[in-house]
């Protein structure tokens, strides 16, 4: 119990820092929430909170008093906890700025046996999507709320007053696709800590794709999804059609020599000796390779996570000195497993054009979508009744 109270202690002390801060320990995780207020009298006007508080539950979802976390740094709307213990936690307040206040709307405490969120040891977890409606307040209230406001415009070096907003019962919305869309909002915040891996992580573990690239600037669309018999890709390299093959694609860049492959290895090919085999036959050739880590790391392929290794190779011209001419070839080969087998992608550029071209790759990586397309549903056929009957 004293180790909650110190980490919910740590993740408030943290909320006013510009950036999110590193996991105090790996079985801390986060917490994510989004609330939204609409205006007494504006509908269209829209608040997003910024800041909020959560509470840890017991086994029958009653608050256990004390245990209480702060928000930290939130990101496109989003409101995040970090360095949160494993528990079952809800959302106890929310807060955003507006004309000189700091309003404050509170979730009905009846539902929260039915809205607490469960955090696994170094994970993530969704509280919900509240969506509240302002009322007017009585006219008291509402009086001393404004004299409130025009005293800190006055002292604005003081701290904004805290208001209590009156509003109805919210609407409450969870689930993977409300989890995947506050995922996809936070992602971008969480570069350079670990916490991307940990969103990283929750993201495959929904199976959650990849939003499209777009083109275009003043009415971007999404690039079209090309489906092939055993994947489907979008066209972010912008190296032309690719040569087709029963297995898999090929494309090769335009003026270069860079080449990117993507083909299924089925379980009944010959010489096929399941996933192990191919992931240490992988191992053994970054281990050979002298120049790279000799390592194999986690890549991402569409929703799903593959295994990936970079090797160097010295290829000399025939009929030349050994030594005299050399042409340095680096590869990027990732596994990923299917349960029909295994997908291969690979880079392959000389040195000087690896580099610069392997951003590119990884993008497309993202973009796929392995599997065969699912059918398409067949068209509707209206049946036309005949007219039966006489004249009148």
């Amino acid at each position: 119990m004293r180790r909650l109270a110190l980490a919910l202690a740590a993740a408030g002390l943290t909320a006013c820092a510009s950036a999110p801060p590193q996991p105090a320990s790996l079985d801390h995780g986060l917490l994510l929430a989004r609330v939204t207020t609409h205006g007494a009298l504006l509908l269209g006007s829209v608040k997003h909170a910024d800041k909020g508080s959560v509470s840890e539950v017991d086994e029958k979802g009653e608050r256990i008093p004390g245990q209480r976390g702060i928000s930290g740094p939130g990101f496109n709307g989003y409101i995040v906890f970090y360095n949160i213990p494993p528990g079952k936690f809800v959302l106890r307040s929310a807060s955003f700025k507006a004309r000189g206040a700091r309003y404050q709307v509170q979730p009905p405490r009846s539902e929260e046996p039915k809205r607490f969120a469960v955090l696994k040891p170094g994970g993530v977890a969704y509280l919900g999507d509240y969506k509240f409606d302002s009322r007017w307040p009585e006219f008291g209230t509402m009086a001393w709320s404004a004299a409130r406001i025009m005293f800190h415009w006055l002292t604005p070096f003081l701290k904004r007053p805290l208001i209590q907003r009156e509003t109805g019962i919210p609407l409450y919305e969870t689930g993977p696709a409300a989890e995947t869309r506050a995922l996809l909002a936070v992602r971008e915040g969480m570069k350079g800590t670990e916490w991307s891996r940990v969103v990283a992580a929750r993201l495959r573990e929904l199976g959650a794709a990849e939003p499209p690239k777009t083109d275009g600037y003043l009415r971007p669309k999404p690039l079209a999804l090309r489906e092939e018999p055993l994947l489907s890709w979008r066209d972010t390299l912008e190296w032309g059609e690719p040569r087709r093959s029963a297995a898999g694609l090929a494309w090769k860049r335009p003026g270069g020599e860079a080449m990117v492959v993507v083909f299924h290895t089925t379980a009944t090919a010959p010489g096929f000796a399941g996933w192990e085999a191919a992931a240490a036959e992988l191992r053994t050739e970054a281990a050979a390779s002298v120049e790279d880590k000799g390592g194999v790391y986690e890549v991402q392929v569409g929703t799903r996570a593959g295994t990936g290794a970079r090797t160097t190779r010295y290829q000399y011209p025939e009929g030349v000195l050994v030594g005299s001419e050399t042409k340095v070839v680096v590869t990027e080969t990732i596994l990923v497993p299917d349960g029909y087998g295994i997908y291969t992608a690979r880079l392959r550029a000389p040195r000087g054009e690896f580099e610069s071209v392997l951003p590119a790759f990884r993008e497309f990586l993202l973009q796929l979508r392995l599997g065969p397309p699912p059918p398409k549903a067949a068209p509707k056929q209206e049946a036309v009744m005949p007219f039966i009957g006489g004249g009148p």
